[in-house]
């Protein structure tokens, strides 16, 4: 079994931290004790100053046996190497192999040899002398012996290893928990972890910096993680890579088409469409050029970066909008010959008016100026009579073009 893995009751007493007074009596995992320990010492950090705290461990097998008690005073520095500190709390160790343990190991392989030497002594004894016998049970002797110390190494090495590895993720855990990235870097240097698992713990505690100063192949792996990010997050991650002037010129451009992407830069986008070196990157503009109406610079984007379903898409819209610019036209056009039509008629009616106005003042002016009124209001008469006209032109002239908009949108395919 793998050690500190079996599961053990803990109990926490003699403490007020929160934390373990909730998680008092609880089975865990000795890997899952450190990270408690870890993740309470580093809230505590933020909240109180060093040793002020403590809390006593206590470790309990299924028969209610004490099997270790130990008190730890909280918060200790952050780089504190608790696995060291609580190591008494593993319930298995790897047993010592002294000389007494082999030679009792063989004395008992010894014994079932001899009866397979005596066995065969019985069988056939004029044939195997008692010396041959022999030989051949020292050498099985020899042979248990020498398996018996190679499994056993065997199996002290893969235990020190396992420890070896469990102590090396405490150190690095406990670390980034701290927000020591650096440190943790140089650990798992240290320990000798690939140059990409450094680069996805960066990526993972989003510092794209630092990733890329750790791998500058790793921009792709870099933006694909910034892409996973709302719209502000990515604006400053990309603005903070941009700043720090670590990228190829190629990759520089990268940076900037995604930040035209977010800020809505068409004209930037338009000319650097040659740019644009990933489908994903390519279907993102495209989008955005689709929204915005410029369906002549997403057709272009995707001469390079084809995508089916982005081109049905970017001409369906296309048809749409012009379908329904057509439309909005119609619909104008009859707006305004509606509206011309009321002033028609609103003219119409004053022309009515004024005729009554007329024959009123033929009828019954009996003033010595009744002459002067007849002419001033047949005057009116014939003003209104004018803009009648011309607004009788004017609605001709919507109403003819009403027509060929709304013949355009009936025979538009």
């Amino acid at each position: 079994m793998n050690l500190g893995t079996k599961k053990s009751y803990y109990v926490f007493s003699k403490t007020d931290i929160k934390k373990f007074k909730e998680e008092n009596n609880k089975p865990l995992e000795y890997i899952d004790l450190i990270k408690l320990v870890i993740d309470t010492n580093s809230e505590l950090l933020k909240l109180y100053e060093l040793n002020t705290k403590s809390v006593e461990i206590s470790k309990f097998n299924k028969n209610d046996s004490l099997i270790h008690s130990q008190l730890l005073k909280l918060p200790l520095e952050a780089d504190t190497d608790f696995d060291k500190i609580l190591v008494n709390f593993i319930e298995t160790k790897p047993p010592k192999i002294g000389k007494a343990t082999k030679v009792d190991k063989a004395t008992k392989d010894l014994t079932v040899i001899n009866d397979k030497a005596n066995y065969i002594e019985r069988k056939d004894f004029e044939k195997i002398s008692i010396k041959k016998i022999l030989i051949i049970g020292f050498s099985f002797m020899t042979v248990f012996i020498i398996a018996i110390g190679f499994v056993l190494n065997q199996s002290i090495n893969r235990g020190n290893s396992e420890q070896e590895k469990l102590s090396q993720e405490l150190i690095i855990t406990q670390l980034e928990t701290s927000g020591k990235y650096d440190k943790v870097a140089q650990k798992m240097k240290d320990f000798n972890y690939p140059k990409k698992d450094i680069v996805n713990m960066y990526l993972e505690n989003g510092q794209f910096v630092n990733a890329l100063k750790a791998d500058k192949k790793a921009i792709t792996s870099v933006l694909d993680k910034i892409d996973t990010m709302n719209n502000k997050e990515q604006q400053k991650a990309l603005n903070e890579l941009k700043k720090a002037n670590i990228t190829s010129k190629k990759d520089s451009t990268n940076i900037d088409l995604r930040l035209a992407l977010l800020n809505k830069d068409i004209d930037f986008l338009k000319k650097n469409i040659k740019s644009v070196d990933t489908q994903a990157l390519s279907d993102r503009i495209v989008k955005l050029f689709i929204d915005e109406k410029e369906y002549a610079s997403a057709n272009e984007q995707l001469k390079f970066f084809a995508n089916k379903a982005l081109d049905k898409q970017a001409k369906q819209a296309e048809y749409d909008d012009k379908k329904q610019a057509l439309t909005n036209k119609v619909n104008e056009l009859k707006k305004a010959v509606s509206d011309t039509q009321k002033q028609l008629d609103g003219k119409n009616t004053q022309l009515s008016d004024l005729h009554k106005q007329l024959d009123d003042l033929n009828k019954n002016d009996k003033s010595p100026d009744k002459g002067k009124h007849v002419d001033d209001k047949n005057k009116e008469i014939d003003n209104a009579n004018k803009d009648k006209n011309k607004i009788s032109d004017i609605l001709k002239d919507q109403q003819g073009k009403e027509k060929e908009a709304q013949k355009a949108v009936d025979d538009f395919k």
